[in-house]
Parts: C-alpha cells; sequence; structure tokens
C-alpha cells in the first residue's frame, strides 16, 4: 500500500523543494523547476523566497533533521480574528513596555534550530514586531510588537503564512506561576550551593588546625563564620526541610524529612553550644553542604513533575480555541468571522472546514457529514451524521465542510466533562509513599534510641562533656544524606535511561507500581493496531478491483480512500459517470457501458445483484473476524469482495504473548464493535472473556476501577476517549502517534514505534526498583558503619565531611550503573550470526495464521 507522500512519479522520486518528501503524483507538475508535495509547501517556499529568508534552507541542512520530523508544511489560511478580540485581549495581551504589547503563545511546527532562527528573524519583514523569542524544548513563543502599527491577527497571520500556527495557552496564569516557581528552586538551589562552598573552605581551615595547633582567636572566628553560614542555609534555602518535617509531625505520617531535618538542628545547634562554651567539635560545614546535595535531589523530582504540569493544559487542544461562527448581516447576507470559542452561545451557527475539530456541541445543519469519533468514542470507522444529527465537541468533519447550530459550548461540553473526569480520576489516585518515607520515621527513632544509648554509656566511662560530644557526632554521621538521595537518584537515573531507550516517564512513583505484575488494560484503536482504515483482504479478479478503486476515487468516505490507496494500479485512468452515491449503503456509477456499484452486503440486495456462494462465504468470514466486508458489483453480479478494517501492529502478539508468559493478566478494551473487538483479541492470543467491546471512555474508566482487577492496573491507549482511565489507572501509558492530549495524561510516552517498548518499560520499572533498594540498603550500611565509628569516638569533622559525600557518591555510582531497560530474551536460543534485534524481528512477523497481519492487501483465494 502506497501512502500519499511516498508515490513516485513515473518511477522516479521527486523531492519536494521545501519539505524534501517525496512528491505525489496528483501534485507532478510537468516541466516545472521546482516540485512540491502539497499547496502549503508552495506557499512556504513563496514566502521564504519573498521575505528573503532562503537561508532557511542552509541551516535545516546543517541542522540534519531526522527524517521522522519531516512533514508537509500546514497553512491553514486562517484569518485569526479572534485574536483581536476583547476577550482574548483581556486573557492573553500583556504590557510589554515602552508602550509596546506582549504575549507568550505556544507554537505548533517547529522541529529544529533553523525553524527557531527563521521566526525570531521575524522583526525584519513584518513592521511594528519588536521582538520573538522562541523556546523551541517547549513550543513557546514570546511575542513583542506595536499595536498601533501591526494587529496581533496580523503577526499570527504571518506565521501561518511560513507554515507554523499560534495556539493561546488555556492559563496564562498557571504558566506564570510555574514560571516563577521554577526560578525560586534556582535561586534556592544558587544560595546553598554558594553557602556550601564557603563553610566548607573555612571547615578546611578547621581541619588544618586538628593536625597543628591554631590561635584560638582564629579558630573562634572560623567556627561562628560557619555557624553564621550553616543557620543562613537552614533558615531560607533548607527552610523546606524543616516545614516539610513539621507538617509531617503534625500529620503523624513519617516523611524523609523529619531525619534530615532532626539531622541538620542537631549539628547547628550542638556546633553553637561548642563555639559558645569553646570546646567540642563542630559540624556546620557537613550540616551546610547536606542542605545543597538534598535541594539539588528535590530538583531534579521537581522539574519532571513541572514539566508533567506543563503539558496538562494541552489536553484542551481536543476542542479548538477558535470558532468560524457564521453571522447574518442586516440584508440577509451571510459572512464567517473567527470568534474564541467562550464566545458561543446556543442558537450560534459555526462552520468547521474538513480536517478540523467542531468547537461545540450541536446538532448538523444543511446536509449530511462524515465524523471521525476515534478521539471521543475509540471507533475506528468514521461515522455518517445525518442532518439534524448529534455532534459532540471534539468530533473531526471528514470530507466536505459541515455547519452546526450550537446546543452547549464550553465547560458543558461532553468533550469537558470528559476532562473533568480526567481531573477527578487525578485526584482520587492515591498518593504513592516512596520506600524511603516509609522507613524514615522507624529510622528517627532508632537513631535517637542510639544517640540516647550513647551518652547513657560512656557518660559515666568518659565525662558527660566527651559523651555529649560522641552522641552529637553520632548523630550528625547517621544524618541520612545518601538515604535521601537513594531514591531520587535512582529514579533520575531510571528515567534518563528509559528516555534514551524511548520510554518517557514521568514520575518515581509510575516505576515503583509498574514494578509489580497485575493487570494490563490495552485499548484497540491505534494502540495493538495501526489505528488507520486500510484494504486487509480481498477476493474477486483484477478488473472489478481496478473499477472499485475508480469508482470509489469519486467518494470522500474513509473506506473510500482506502480502497484507492490499496487497488489504484499504474494502468490507463478510468472514468467514471453518472456517479451517485447513497448515504449508509455504497456509490453507483457507470465506467464505459457497464453499472459498477461498491458497497455493503444490504447495498447489493437492495439492487438484486446475484452475489456467488464462495464470495458469500467469504464476506461472512471476514465479519467474523472483525473486518467490514464491502462487495463489488458489475452488470449486476458480485465479482470482488474487500476486508476493510485496521491492521494489527506487527509486533503485538509477541509482546502479548511474553507479556503473559510474565505473569500478566491481558485485555483488551475499545469503543469498536464487540465483533472486531473480539477477532482482534483471537488474533492477539487474548482470552475472548478479557475482550470487551463497544465502551464508552466512561465505562473504560469503570473498568480500570474495577476492585476485582490485580494489581497494578496498566491502562495502554492513545485517544482522548482513553483520557479518563489513562488518569484513574494506576498507571498510565500512551503509545507513539496518539492524541496529544493522551501524552500529557498518561504517566509514561511511548515514543518509539509499536508496544514493544511497553515491554521496555515494564522490565526497567523492575530493574529500577531494585537500584532504589539496593541504594537504600548501601546508605543504611554507611550510616551503620559511622554510627559505629561515631559511638566509639572515632569521629571528628573531618571524618565525617569525608564519610558524607563518600556515601553520597557510591549512590550516585549505583543509580547510574545499574537501572536497565533492557527486554529479557525469551526462551528461543539465538542463532549463529542473529542479533537480538534480528531476533525480535522475526518473532514479531513469524506468524502466518493472523487474519490482521500487517502488510496487506492480500489476495485471499
Amino acid at each position: 500500500m502506497t501512502s500519499t507522500h511516498e508515490t513516485a512519479v513515473g518511477g522516479v522520486d521527486h523531492a519536494c523543494a521545501h519539505c524534501t518528501l517525496p512528491v505525489p503524483a496528483a501534485e507532478f507538475c510537468a516541466g516545472a523547476a521546482l516540485q512540491f508535495c502539497c499547496g502549503g509547501c508552495r506557499a512556504v517556499h513563496g514566502a521564504l523566497h519573498a521575505s528573503g529568508l532562503e537561508r532557511y534552507y542552509e541551516m535545516r541542512e546543517r541542522e540534519r533533521v531526522s527524517a521522522d520530523a519531516i512533514e508537509p508544511a500546514r497553512v491553514t489560511g486562517r484569518g485569526f480574528e479572534s485574536f483581536d478580540d476583547a476577550v482574548f485581549s483581556a486573557r492573553h495581551v500583556r504590557d510589554g513596555g515602552e508602550g509596546l504589547a506582549a504575549a507568550e503563545l505556544r507554537i505548533d511546527g517547529i522541529r529544529c534550530g533553523a525553524c527557531v532562527w527563521l521566526l525570531e528573524a521575524m522583526p525584519r519583514i513584518v513592521r511594528g514586531v519588536h521582538e520573538v523569542r522562541i523556546d523551541g524544548a517547549r513550543g513557546i513563543a514570546r511575542i513583542r510588537w506595536a499595536p498601533s502599527a501591526v494587529a496581533l491577527s496580523g503577526i499570527a497571520r504571518r506565521f501561518d503564512a511560513l507554515g507554523y500556527q499560534l495556539v493561546p495557552f488555556a492559563d496564562p496564569d498557571a504558566v506564570a506561576r510555574e514560571r516563577a516557581m521554577t526560578r525560586a528552586w534556582v535561586v534556592r538551589i544558587g544560595i546553598a550551593g554558594a553557602i556550601a562552598t564557603n563553610a566548607m573552605a573555612i571547615g578546611f581551615a578547621l581541619y588544618g588546625g586538628i593536625l597543628a595547633e591554631m590561635e584560638p582567636a582564629y579558630r573562634l572566628f572560623f567556627q561562628w563564620c560557619t555557624v553564621a553560614l550553616a543557620l543562613v542555609a537552614l533558615a531560607f534555602p533548607g527552610r523546606v526541610f524543616l516545614t516539610n518535617a513539621w507538617m509531617a509531625v503534625r500529620a503523624r505520617t513519617p516523611h524523609m524529612d523529619m531525619p534530615v531535618a532532626f539531622g541538620l538542628v542537631a549539628a547547628v545547634g550542638a556546633g553553637i553550644a561548642s563555639t559558645i562554651y569553646g570546646s567540642g567539635s563542630i559540624y556546620c560545614e557537613s550540616a551546610a553542604m547536606l542542605v545543597f546535595l538534598l535541594l539539588v535531589g528535590r530538583f531534579f523530582q521537581y522539574t519532571r513533575q513541572r514539566k508533567a504540569r506543563e503539558q496538562v493544559e494541552l489536553l484542551l487542544a481536543i476542542v479548538p480555541s477558535v470558532a468560524r461562527k457564521v453571522v447574518r448581516d442586516a440584508l440577509g447576507g451571510e459572512r464567517v468571522v473567527e470568534a474564541p470559542v467562550e464566545t458561543l452561545a446556543p442558537g450560534d451557527v459555526v462552520e468547521v472546514t474538513a480536517g478540523e475539530a467542531c468547537p461545540a456541541d450541536g446538532r448538523l445543519v444543511d446536509q449530511d457529514a462524515h465524523l471521525d469519533l476515534s478521539h471521543l468514542t475509540g471507533e475506528s470507522v468514521p461515522q455518517r451524521v445525518s442532518r439534524g444529527g448529534q455532534v459532540f465537541a471534539g468530533s473531526r468533519v471528514l470530507g466536505a465542510p459541515a455547519r452546526l447550530e450550537v446546543v452547549v459550548a464550553g465547560a458543558e461540553t461532553r468533550a469537558a466533562r470528559l476532562l473533568e473526569l480526567v481531573r477527578d480520576a487525578s485526584e482520587r489516585r492515591a498518593p504513592v509513599v516512596e520506600l524511603a518515607n516509609r522507613i524514615s520515621g522507624w529510622f528517627l527513632l532508632v537513631v535517637v534510641a542510639l544517640a540516647a544509648t550513647t551518652v547513657a554509656w560512656w557518660w559515666p566511662r568518659v565525662g558527660a562533656e566527651e559523651s555529649l560530644g560522641r552522641a552529637v557526632a553520632f548523630l550528625v554521621v547517621t544524618c541520612p544524606c545518601a538515604l535521601g538521595l537513594a531514591t531520587p537518584l535512582a529514579v533520575v537515573a531510571g528515567i534518563g535511561k528509559g528516555a534514551r531507550r524511548g520510554v518517557l516517564v514521568k514520575g518515581g512513583d509510575v516505576l515503583e507500581r509498574a514494578s509489580r505484575v497485575g493487570t494490563l488494560v490495552l485499548d484497540k484503536t491505534g494502540t495493538v493496531t495501526e489505528g488507520r482504515t486500510e484494504v486487509l483482504a480481498h477476493l474477486g479478479g483484477r478488473e472489478a478491483l481496478r473499477l472499485a478503486a475508480a469508482l470509489e476515487a469519486r467518494s470522500a468516505h474513509p473506506s473510500a480512500r482506502a480502497i484507492v490507496e490499496a487497488l489504484t494500479d499504474d494502468g490507463p485512468a478510468i472514468t467514471p459517470s453518472d456517479v451517485r452515491e447513497i448515504p449508509g449503503l455504497g456509490i453507483e456509477g457507470r465506467i464505459g457501458t457497464r453499472l459498477v456499484r461498491v458497497g455493503s452486503a444490504r447495498f447489493m440486495e437492495s439492487v438484486c445483484a446475484t452475489m456467488p456462494d464462495e464470495i458469500r462465504a467469504e464476506g461472512q468470514r471476514f465479519a467474523g473476524i472483525g473486518l467490514a466486508p464491502v462487495f463489488v458489483a458489475v452488470q449486476g453480479r458480485v465479482e470482488a469482495v474487500l476486508g476493510i478494517g485496521d491492521a494489527i501492529r506487527g509486533d503485538a502478539r509477541e509482546t502479548v504473548a511474553r507479556l503473559k508468559r510474565a505473569g500478566w493478566r491481558v485485555m483488551l478494551a475499545s469503543g469498536d464493535d464487540a465483533v472486531v473487538v473480539s477477532g482482534v483479541a483471537r488474533a492477539l492470543g487474548i482470552d475472548p472473556r478479557d475482550a470487551l467491546g463497544g465502551l464508552s471512555p466512561e465505562a473504560k474508566l469503570e473498568l480500570v476501577r474495577r476492585e476485582d482487577l490485580a494489581r497494578p492496573v496498566v491502562m495502554v491507549g492513545d485517544g482522548v476517549n482513553d483520557l479518563a482511565a489513562l488518569a484513574a489507572a494506576d498507571v498510565g501509558v500512551a503509545v507513539r502517534n496518539g492524541a496529544q492530549a493522551s501524552h500529557h495524561v498518561a504517566d509514561v510516552c511511548l515514543a518509539a514505534r509499536g508496544i514493544r517498548p511497553l515491554e521496555r518499560f515494564l522490565a526497567g520499572s523492575r530493574s529500577t526498583m531494585r537500584t532504589i533498594k539496593a541504594n537504600l540498603l548501601i546508605s543504611i550500611g554507611y550510616n551503620i558503619v559511622g554510627g559505629a565509628l561515631a559511638f566509639l569516638g572515632l569521629v571528628n569533622p573531618l571524618v565525617a565531611a569525608v564519610i558524607m559525600p563518600l556515601s553520597g557518591l557510591t549512590v550516585l555510582v549505583v543509580a547510574l550503573r545499574m537501572p536497565s531497560f533492557a527486554i529479557p530474551q525469551s526462551g528461543r536460543p539465538r542463532r549463529a550470526g542473529e542479533s537480538s534485534g534480528d531476533r525480535d524481528a522475526s518473532a514479531a512477523g513469524s506468524g502466518v495464521d493472523r487474519p490482521f497481519e500487517h502488510g496487506l492487501p492480500q489476495e485471499v483465494r
């Protein structure tokens, strides 16, 4: 099968002059010096040269953009009038200083450094634009302009002409708060680092005094300096540990910050007492360094959480922020204007162009339409909605433009209620307490008891001052620096290794939950299948199939497009006439002198077409395995049958088999027809009792909440209809090429193709948890050794300064080396000269009995 951008012209690949993708035959212009794969690329190429920005192509060439990142340019041609609306301005535009306005908007289409260079050159080509700053990593554009010279809509149109679309943030205030919090973290760590560096420098002078005599006045001065620095470190950057410990005490909930705060206060308090009385050792420099190290570990965790929160507002991308509102004038004429979705009211009429999503719930006016509901319901086959039928916000219009009358908009739409379910499910999820937190309460009690034992044991033997000094040394050395770093360092290392293997994990608690064996719930459309309608099998003569493709080329129905893509050949062009589409049944027309009909069995019966038993039986077999049978009749006789469906991913069957052998219960859940779901389940080797079809988003939510399912429940999906279930499951996993919203709700995103990376994620979760446990044992071992030395009186400030960073360094090395996201090898031994990748590919494609095998269509005669 050949996709739109894989078609060669005359057997020769012609590359698009803008995006470098192959030029389809329909877009090829004979004799033209430059070829383009689509109108968007042609428009962007012309705009770049007209503006003197041809250097963009040189920069992109130097960037060596990967083939996966290359896409045709997308030019919408919108007017963006809504950007000048007073409601929009009040929400998104602020004072930019010097009489300028400023706005921060999301930008779609950025793929490389050349894109950033191009957009930041905007002030050179648009009068009135003073500054454009692009944050390519986060997809954010910051624009300052003179409102008297250019409107924001004009700037947005210029961006659009270059193939980049500006999109407003759902909650700009939340973005500003998140940025302020990040700055506060950076300032806190910077201050802690400066204090720790100076405290250790002064501490080294005091360590020298241990080996050689130091003037008392200098010693006292250095001690007061380290005490002062430690107090500042504890009062400002380290205050977070004291606050968390106090809240944990009030809530009677163990927390890792309880022993940390206790050790910090003990070290600084002992330093103050030793300095005042002029005897004993001080450990203030160690306390200052501990504050810095722990803050760095916490910042790693915070940045992961921030990145996840930053993207949550993209959930609203399933519903456009702007509607094309139909407005009537006084003379009875009408025009279409852009308006913010917030301004829509019941009774308004909006126009939705082909490929766009509906902005509100309503009912169709004017004509019937084909709608893609897969994002909302999970149905893989687009649905035909008749005039007056109900349409939901987020449904995507296929084929011709459609108009709908608004019934409800905003928070009352079904899509908004679905997002509310996502939020509720996220809030109700029980917090996972880290392993280190669970042992922190007992750890603190043991440390305090042992410190008291140290005083009681040594008081009668060495006196009050020495026994108290040993107890303080014990508290300082056993302050859980390594224990506090063990979990975050292992989590950060595990998340980093997973990202390099195409598994993006949003938090350590996700790895902990997925490290146990439980229930795996797989969505069907787009998860275990490719997510697109294709001709997967056919039976009949080639001439009948050519006629069907020629006739379906005149239809906008998604199944028609699948037939055309699969069956069009290089033979002479065929032009049908008298083409007529019968809603819900099929299409008919004349090709030469022959009457050709393509459609359902009901259509064939309604026109009394003669159907051979062989073709009838094959059509029934297609229906039995979940394919939609489409029949082709020529001159009143059925000559062929096509099986249309959604191909199963090549790696799905073997991955499911390995996960079942590992002990997982695998279930298949879909909004598609139950017969289709059963056929896919049989092909994957899933128990028919665990294959559930016809599920709404709400039903999927109830499924993952079922108490009879073994925990954890891992939900794997790709669409907006899976959002609530992804959020409510113990672990939500979004597959590559799924809806953007699913990537931001899910706990895990699989960046590599197929579902095999799911197995990699589960293996990596188990490995990371083993690393965390090993680190905890190491840190506890260091505390035992250090505590024993302190009990025996062998610890002084110099020894403490060596033990504390050494324990942290050991934990760091283990965290960086141990986690592994390698997939466990299957039972079949590797053949000579075969790599593991070859074996995996062989396993994924070995079956010959799969009714949905990827790579069809195939003739099934």
